[in-house]
């Protein structure tokens, strides 16, 4: 049995070495997106942008679901969180199902440890388990680099190929944060999907894969508009957050469905409403259909407060930790009445300043290397001198840009969509205070909110009302006490064979 494990892992070694060969026909070239041709009874496909089921679309309501590998009793099963409480997971699949959600994102860890015939007869058990409550399944692996999960992929992608309950694989969860390997290469990153990809098509081509991204400056490695990804997952939280960052992903993400793969407002009922937590869902599901979205998921399921670090991990769950339903669990159902609205559709009044910094803004202009043209909808990131604060800003349809801060930046990182990536330094900068801000003789010593970051800053100051968790007023996000200016940055475009 060893042997033949051992034989397996060195012939899928063999093969993903070959294939990345194969992919990278040139050294910096990538191939244009082609949409793969998976449609066939009963699987959800792809067409015009959108995810279709026999004929008609089917928009994915998605909850996250966390569950694990175990052994203790003997047998393999798969079973859920201990935050969870659960009886068992067919009770937890049946709420979920009555909840009006039409699919979970299944977050399984990898058993490259067990034996194969029993770790995948016992997702095929939680599979059915899904199916008999009217759930499709987004399978969430962990990225298969080395040989050993390597092997457990392409056993998974073929055990499941004939069935249409898992309608998707995400391979990466937010390599942005999870990637192991620093400042890696987009070709290099390029070539990693086109190998996955063509494990899609010899294992399973009857299904979709995709990656679960991050915030936009995963363009910085993980260019989600050159990955031959089948459609585009992203994960967007806090509210001063994501309708500015689904509004670039809705912006660059053109040839393929985009989806909201996870989102959530934490609320414990004490420090953030549930009532809060219901007007958040809703709001940004609407503004995600209005973008264009063609999913929604929410994560997640029970609040974890001991599983989980920080209060945003641990209480964005639709259930509280006694199991009880917050408000925004009985709003699922309705999500699909909510009407598309043209002005949700509009760029955010935050857009180029999301987080509402005041100090200091630094002007440039973004442009491609070769021709001088302006390059829009370009990330340009910035950090100050002990990399403990980092923000983030876009260019405009004329390269132009103002990345707003509270300390000075003198580290940056640019890129844009199918453009490379820069880095480099720049602490000669000169500054100029605003007129309003030398009246007031700031200093720099005397600026506030320097080590201010997202985690910690309140949204609620910038709201128009209230009971309005996404409008934000825009005289708030156009100040600044000093001004600088970085001149033009120039890119260079990845080559398309």
């Amino acid at each position: 049995m060893a042997k033949t494990k051992t034989s397996f892992f060195v012939i899928a070694t063999i093969w993903i070495v070959g294939l990345l060969y194969a992919c990278s026909n040139k050294e910096g070239t990538i191939h244009p997106f082609s949409p793969r041709n998976t449609q066939r009874e009963g699987f959800v496909y792809v067409n015009n942008n959108r995810f279709m089921l026999d004929g008609n679309e089917w928009f994915p309501l998605m909850l996250n679901y966390k569950a694990f590998p175990d052994n203790s009793l003997g047998t393999v099963r798969i079973v859920s969180l201990d935050d969870y409480k659960t009886t068992s997971i067919a009770e937890d699949f049946a709420l979920i199902s009555s909840l009006g959600f039409n699919s979970i994102r299944l977050c399984l860890n990898s058993a490259t440890t067990y034996d194969t015939a029993e770790i995948y007869g016992a997702i095929g058990r939680i599979i059915d388990t899904a199916a008999m409550n009217n759930l499709r399944v987004m399978f969430l692996v962990d990225p298969p680099f080395d040989s050993a999960h390597i092997a457990y992929t392409q056993g998974l992608l073929r055990h499941f190929a004939d069935n249409p309950v898992i309608w998707a694989y995400d391979f990466f969860n937010e390599p942005l944060y999870f990637d192991k390997v620093e400042n890696r290469d987009k070709i290099e990153a390029y070539n990693i999907v086109c190998s996955w990809r063509e494990m899609m098509c010899q294992n399973a081509p009857n299904q979709l894969f995709t990656i679960g991204f991050s915030e936009p400056i995963e363009v910085f490695e993980w260019d989600p508009t050159i990955l031959p990804v089948d459609f585009v997952e992203i994960h967007t939280y806090h509210p001063l957050r994501v309708a500015s960052e689904m509004y670039w992903y809705s912006n660059v993400v053109t040839d393929r469905p985009w989806m909201v793969g996870e989102t959530s407002l934490p609320a414990d009922n004490d420090s953030v409403s549930y009532l809060e937590q219901r007007q958040f869902m809703l709001q940004v599901f609407a503004t995600a259909r209005s973008l264009g979205a063609a999913g929604f998921g929410w994560w997640g399921f029970v609040d974890c407060p001991t599983m989980l670090v920080n209060f945003e991990g641990q209480y964005t769950g639709l259930l509280s930790p006694a199991r009880e339903l917050k408000l925004a669990a009985y709003e699922v159902k309705r999500l699909m009445d909510i009407p598309v609205e043209e002005n949700l559709s509009a760029m955010p009044p935050n857009y180029y300043n999301m987080l509402g910094y005041n100090n200091i803004f630094l002007k440039g202009r973004v442009v491609d290397e070769k021709t001088g043209k302006p390059v829009s909808n370009a990330l340009i990131r910035g950090w100050n001198v002990d990399w403990s604060i980092g923000m983030n800003t876009y260019s405009d349809g004329d390269g132009n840009f103002t990345l707003y801060s509270n300390d000075f930046c003198v580290h940056f990182e640019v890129s844009a969509p199918g453009m490379h990536t820069i880095k480099y330094n720049n602490d000669e900068v000169s500054y100029t205070f605003a007129d309003s801000a030398a009246n007031h003789k700031w200093s720099y010593e005397s600026f506030p909110d320097k080590k201010l970051e997202y985690q910690s800053l309140d949204y609620h100051p910038f709201l128009v009302g209230d009971s309005l968790v996404l409008l934000f007023n825009p005289r708030f996000f156009n100040r600044s006490k000093a001004q600088g200016n970085m001149g033009t940055i120039k890119l260079k475009r990845i080559k398309i064979t």
